[in-house]
């Protein structure tokens, strides 16, 4: 009996957890052992490069060549962990800051509320994806996204089939905040900063201002990627009155960059900003505890 409950007990402390990044042109799959509450290990890992873009229209929102190609990484015994968390290239994925309203109180209100907010952004274009909002703090606005509904369906029923609970479907961007937000308290830096994320020919930019996000923008990256970043800033400086009292009250503002295959941290140079440079081998090498930061999740 005791030897029964000792191997309950183990079960329950291990944890073995699969992180899938999908990316336009490949997917990259890694696995983490370790004691819950710990940071894990990985054991393994693979980039499996893909014939065709994923963001075609046709495959893009049905899902049917993404379905093709999961389908047989998690029928590999290499890749049967028991849960899993999905990281979504921010190509696939659409962002909204929502400013706090005192007036929201139901479930119905909260939705109605935040369609609204992508309704005016983007039109109607996003209708029918599905729609998530980090919890906010009283009186503090909130980042959130959308998928394609389908995409995010199909992704589901595959690890419902695989048996691995899936734990999170978590945005590029998010991710990436979630390591800002570490290495910002690592250096015992303000919380107030711009994060910036190159991916899969999408430039994310965001404004966090004592870790409340007041701005976020999300578009095509151009030739000159350092040039578009600072005409950026520099329009929203001028356009936003909340983002220029931020940059006006907080000198040397600093600026979290994430380039996926961009250039070395010594060519970038961003005007009037000190760069911290998040690398590759930060956000994905290693996992952590969920509790060290705001995670937005899909349902």
């Amino acid at each position: 009996m005791l030897l029964h409950w000792l191997s309950l007990m183990k079960s329950q402390l291990v944890k073995d957890e699969l992180h899938v990044f999908i990316r336009p042109q490949s997917i990259i799959v890694k696995r983490f052992k370790g004691i819950r509450g710990f940071k894990m290990t990985r054991v393994d890992q693979q980039k499996i490069s893909l014939k065709n873009d994923i963001t075609n229209a046709d495959i893009d929102i049905n899902g049917h060549y993404l379905s093709e190609h999961l389908q047989k990484i998690l029928k590999d015994n290499r890749w049967q962990a028991t849960t899993a968390k999905i990281v979504l290239s921010n190509c696939f994925v659409r962002y909204v800051v929502v400013p706090w309203n005192a007036e929201i109180i139901t479930n119905k209100e909260r939705e109605a509320y935040l369609n609204h907010q992508f309704l005016s952004v983007y039109g109607d274009a996003l209708s029918d994806w599905n729609k998530c909002q980090s919890v906010a703090d009283y009186g503090r606005w909130t980042l959130a996204s959308a998928v394609p509904s389908e995409f995010l369906q199909t992704i589901h029923m595959l690890f419902l089939n695989a048996n691995i609970k899936l734990s999170a479907v978590q945005p590029h961007l998010m991710h990436i905040a979630n390591q800002a937000y570490r290495v910002i308290k690592e250096k015992r830096q303000s919380q107030s900063y711009w994060l910036i994320a190159i991916a899969d020919g999408r430039l994310c930019l965001g404004l966090i201002a004592d870790g409340e996000w007041l701005f976020v923008k999300s578009i095509l990256i151009e030739t000159d990627v350092i040039a578009q970043i600072e005409t950026l800033i520099q329009r929203e400086t001028l356009l936003n009155s909340a983002t220029a009292k931020v940059v006006k009250q907080r000198e040397q503002l600093p600026l979290l960059l994430h380039w996926m295959d961009g250039p070395n941290a010594d060519e970038i140079q961003i005007q009037h900003y000190r760069v911290i440079r998040l690398t590759s081998s930060m956000l994905f090498d290693s996992a952590y505890p969920e509790s060290l930061a705001t995670r937005l999740v899909m349902a």
